[in-house]
């Protein structure tokens, strides 16, 4: 290999370990966490279904235990991340990001997508490393176009919150 690949990825790896350094910490405690971070660190858009099935099921086992804005900010690099490679998990994986917003009350479409877009740019101001580009991409490019996505998920939440 190289020394100018080598350099590359030892740096592109260091940035994805700043940002998901806290499912280690988690881990110690729930090790589903640290399942989910190994996994995280070969994911990608060649995955396969079978890998980001079981990604998908590590992360359903943490079951962060926290308020709701701590369980949104726990989750929110992870799904971002996952959902920028394999967008077709998104009814897998929204709710993570919905759920908790609702809880605080947010329930309309363009609050919920404006709040997410304002808690990135609020936490990247704290951390550089809080997203990857590629969750970063996600939120600013994606997220805006799953409306109807966004809105199922919020009549979820009114429906549980019926029931």
């Amino acid at each position: 290999m190289k020394i100018l690949e080598w350099f590359n990825k030892t740096i592109t790896y260091s940035k994805f370990e700043k940002t998901f350094s806290y499912l280690n910490k988690v881990g110690k405690i729930i090790p589903s966490a640290t399942t989910t971070f190994e996994l995280l660190k070969e994911f990608n858009s060649e995955t396969t279904d079978l890998q980001s099935n079981i990604l998908i099921y590590e992360l359903d086992k943490i079951q962060f235990p926290s308020n709701t804005n701590n369980n949104f900010y726990f989750y929110f690099p992870i799904v971002s991340h996952i959902l920028y490679y394999k967008p077709e998990y998104e009814k897998d994986l929204l709710k993570y990001l919905i759920g908790p917003n609702f809880a605080n009350g947010t329930s309309a479409v363009d609050e919920m997508i404006d709040m997410i877009k304002g808690a990135m740019l609020f936490k990247l101001k704290e951390s550089q490393f809080y997203l990857t580009i590629e969750s970063q991409f996600w939120v600013v490019n994606e997220l805006p176009k799953l409306e109807k996505e966004i809105q199922r998920e919020i009549d979820i939440c009114w429906k549980e919150l019926e029931d």
